[in-house]
């Protein structure tokens, strides 16, 4: 159980990459697709988290695990904030082909990544195979 939630993580930790990846890209060619933090557009430090993310967990010890956590925990506050605009109609976020904001579905990845790492950490506490 606790591979197939490891694997899970990967899994969702390279897709937010890869599909941040793209956002990306269209941010460098275009611009002005992202909001911007700081004068840095959110989806470079959206992709640099989620990268983070899979980067560590990928390494088998506590340092990387806070790492982990940390760089998922950014991208959650951001996503957060861009749903929360997205909702108020104060901000909008980058949508996809068809519509969704980006954001709501990065909240949901940050989400399930947090809760597939307690569930792991749970596991490797309790003993439990």
């Amino acid at each position: 159980m606790k591979l197939l939630l490891q694997f899970l993580i990967i899994l969702i930790a390279f897709v937010a990459t890869y599909g941040t990846f793209g956002l990306v890209i269209n941010e460098w060619a275009v611009g002005d697709i992202c909001p911007k933090i700081m004068g840095i557009p959110a989806c470079y430090i959206v992709f640099f988290c989620f990268a983070a993310a899979l980067i560590s967990s990928l390494i088998p010890n506590a340092k990387a695990k806070w790492i982990y956590f940390v760089f998922v925990g950014i991208v959650t506050i951001i996503a957060t904030t861009g749903t929360i605009g997205e909702l108020t109609g104060v901000s909008k976020c980058p949508r996809t082909d068809s519509g969704i904001p980006m954001c709501y579905i990065s909240l949901g990845i940050c989400l399930s990544l947090l809760i597939l790492k307690m569930a792991v950490i749970r596991f490797y506490t309790s003993g439990l195979e």
